[in-house]
This record gives C-alpha cells, structure tokens and sequence, in this order.
C-alpha cells in the first residue's frame, strides 16, 4: 500500500504520517509539503526507506496528479482552500481522496464532483478528520437505531490541564479559526437551512466530567452542509453546531476581528500589498503548542439525537473522549483529528469502504470497523454513557 499525505509537515498531516507509520507496517508514505527542505527532514526522522518525501504546489493540478499517481490513497491535509484543486489532481490520476473537511462552503462544491468520481470508480472522503469526521461517524452509527430521527446536535468540548509558558495558544490554522468565528453559521430548523450571526445561539452545554457544563455557540461547520441530505429520509427537522471555546480565547479572537487582523482585504505595506488574515497567520504559527511543553489535555466530541423508535420517543447520547498522546506529546484535539484520515485511508486501501463518488463519512465509513481502530489509538466511544469500543 501507498499513500501520499499533502501537507504531511503540518500540525495534522504530521500525526497521520506518523500514525500511518506505526499502524500499517508495510505501507509507503510520502509526505508531501510546499516546503521541501522541512518535508525531507520530517521524512528522515523516522529512519526508515518506508517513508519518502517530495516538494508539492498543490494549486499545480497536472503536477499533483503525477505525484500521486498509483497511490492507494491521497490525505488531503492542506488548509481546506485547495480542497477542490487537490481532487481534480485525484480524478485526473483516477486516485481515492480524503479530506479533513471544507468548512460548509467549500463541502458543498466538494459534493459536485460526486459523478465524476463515481465515473471514475473512486472514493472521495469529504471530511474525515475529528470534527467532521467522527462526529459524522457517530451520527451515521447513531441513525441505525432510530425509525425518524427529528433532531441532531453536534458539540465539542475539552479540558487542557497543560502549563503553557506562552501568551497564546494556537489550536490549529488560523485561517480555519478566522472564518468559524466570521463567517455565518448555518442551522437546519423546521425542515430549512437557514444563516445566523456569527457566535450567536449561546448556550450552556452539558459534558461528562471533568469538563461538564460549558458555554457554546453556534460556528460554521461542515456536517451542517450534509447532515441534513443524508437523514433526510428519516425525517431529520433541526440540527445545530456549537463550539465551547474557551472565553478568553474567544476574547483574543474577538480582540483580532474587531481591530482587522482578520481581514482578507488587501493593504500596503512599505509597497507591498498584504492579506492581514496572512501576516496574522504566519505570526500565529508560532503559537502552536511548543515541543517541549508537556501537554495534558482530553477533548469530548458528542453527537445527540432526538427521535423515534417503534412509536415511542428516543434520545440518544452518543461521545467520543481522546486524551493527548503521551508518547509523542500531541494535544487532544490534534489527535483526535490526525488520527481519523489515517484510519480511513487504510479501510480505502484494504477493500473496506465499498462505495464510490464523493460522500461524507456518515455515509461510507463502516462505524464499527471505525471504533474498533480508534480503539487501538486509546479513542474512546460511548453511547448513553456506556463504552462501545
């Protein structure tokens, strides 16, 4: 088996390369990033001819396809912009491709290219890392147990016992964090998809201890975009998405908006014209996790259902609870969301995801094959407050 993590350097790609490494022992990895120089030194460091690396522009679709030709899989783990440039590289090489999701914009373009891939007979993931991810695979494992499925909410939360000896903490691309705290979130309510303001919908949320009651709001989110076409059938009316970020964060964020930092619109600088959004996101980099804190953290991913079964009402808890790695120190959510693409790469490869065309993981991916896996990884999965894995 081969397969090619795009921007297998970053924070993500880098724990599904390695993941890819410890749990597929005769696999080749090609970790591939802009940065050339950073990709050989990454692929060097784990000391095996197993893993390679090459230089990649993404934009370049023809070059990606001749990259990636005769993969068994492609790991898009690139920021979520060059989504659909990545998989015409993959329809063009006639390779399967998965992502870590589109942020609802972009998921619904993605979804587009359903019939060229199924034309093609390949596999094309939208949105398989945590959130989306497993939260579509807990939603497509919790629909089997409902005859009509009225609502499903989707939440996260986590607590971080970590000592950080920085002013701020950078959770993932800052690019992704500007456009869940700007852009309009969706909401599906009486049977519609509907926008709202941004951080609106403020609600206390309640998780299982340590981290229980906590503040959330609404943000934009990909399962919105697909939730609501695959349980159509089942009757599905109201689905929300809520993030509980933490409230000085959110302050820090708010603090960014509010003075442009955020902004996409150009300006001059010393005769250089400048994204602010792109100045305030290479400076953030430096504000991802440091190697040589020791992190402790856990993060919840809860799925909740409100339905029916044999004429009598339901509701249905369902969680998964990812603790940071210990042996090489990734925050919670980081593996929570690097490990996912790894996982569903090899069901690719082995045979075990039989459809083909574009779809969301609540639709492809085998939930019990799934936990079994994250299982092995220490990810845990409760329904109703019982461990199912």
């Amino acid at each position: 088996m081969k397969f090619v993590v795009l921007g297998g350097t970053g924070g993500m790609g880098s724990i599904a390369v390695t993941d890819l490494f410890d749990f597929c022992k005769d696999c080749e990895i090609v970790i591939a990033a802009r940065d050339g120089k950073k990709a050989d030194e990454f692929a060097k460091s784990f000391k095996s001819s197993r893993v390679k690396s090459v230089s990649v522009d993404v934009s370049d679709i023809n070059k990606t396809a001749e990259l990636i030709k005769g993969s068994d899989c492609v790991i898009n783990c690139v920021v979520y912009y060059f989504n659909l440039d990545i998989m015409k590289a993959c329809l063009k090489a006639g390779v399967p491709y998965l992502d870590l999701g589109g942020l609802f914009h972009i998921t619904g373009k993605q979804l587009k290219m359903h019939q060229q891939f199924k034309k093609k007979g390949i596999i094309g993931i939208v949105g398989i890392g945590a959130t989306p991810g497993i939260t579509n695979v807990l939603a497509g494992y919790g629909a089997k147990f409902l005859d009509k499925i009225n609502e499903i909410h989707i939440s996260f939360g986590d607590k971080d016992y970590t000592k950080y000896n920085q002013p701020f903490v950078l959770p993932y691309t800052m690019y992704t964090l500007f456009d869940e705290y700007m852009l309009k979130p969706a909401l599906f309510t009486k049977g519609k998809l509907k926008f709202t303001n941004p951080m609106s919908g403020e609600k206390i949320l309640n998780f299982p201890k340590p981290v229980g009651k906590v503040k959330g709001f609404y943000t934009i989110h990909s399962e919105l975009r697909t939730f609501p076409s695959s349980f159509r059938k089942k009757g599905l009316k109201e689905c929300t998405f809520r993030v509980t970020f933490e409230e000085e964060f959110t302050k820090q964020m708010k603090f960014l908006i509010d003075t442009g930092f955020g902004s996409d619109k150009k300006i001059l600088i010393n005769g250089h014209k400048i994204k602010p959004r792109d100045f305030t996101a290479k400076v953030m980099d430096q504000w991802l996790p440091k190697k040589e804190t020791k992190v402790n953290d856990l993060e919840f991913l809860k799925v909740e259902f409100k339905g029916m079964k044999k004429g009598k009402n339901e509701h249905i808890s369902l969680y998964s609870l990812a603790k940071s790695n210990k042996k090489y120190n990734y925050p919670a959510g980081s593996y929570n969301t690097g490990v996912p693409p790894s996982i569903a790469a090899q069901m690719i490869a082995k045979g075990q995801v039989k459809e083909t065309g574009v779809l969301p993981p609540e639709l492809c991916i085998d939930p019990l094959i799934f936990f079994k896996e994250l299982k092995k990884r220490n990810i845990k999965i409760f329904k109703n407050n019982t461990l199912i894995n």
